[in-house]
């Protein structure tokens, strides 16, 4: 999820192409409409490269599960295994607590 677009809006767009496969200009407007989520429903691994790659172009970027919809932090993961929040899913299931390779 790309939360704020930073000041060094080239080199962001240039990283949403880079995750995303968009276009340039598609990926412009992606990064004015933040907060916004960049890649959807994906790997945790997948999920957590995009994000590093966000961040170090100077955006800033963090994780939701897709589960339970707790935002991750790139530095705590796996997240604390508190119970997962959901009303649909198992916490067994949570991404957050629980994420997969």
């Amino acid at each position: 999820m790309l939360t704020e677009s930073g000041t060094r809006g080239l080199d962001v767009v240039q990283a949403i192409r880079s995750v995303t496969g968009l276009s340039a200009w598609r990926s412009k407007q992606l990064m004015g409409s933040a907060p916004t989520k960049v890649v959807g429903v994906t790997s945790f691994k997948r999920a957590a490269e995009a994000a590093r790659r966000l961040n170090a172009a100077g955006a800033r970027a963090s994780l939701a599960c897709d589960w339970c919809e707790r935002v991750i932090s790139l530095e705590d993961c796996p997240v604390d295994p508190a119970p997962c929040a959901s009303r649909y899913w198992p916490a067994t299931s949570c991404g957050a607590s629980h994420p997969r390779p």
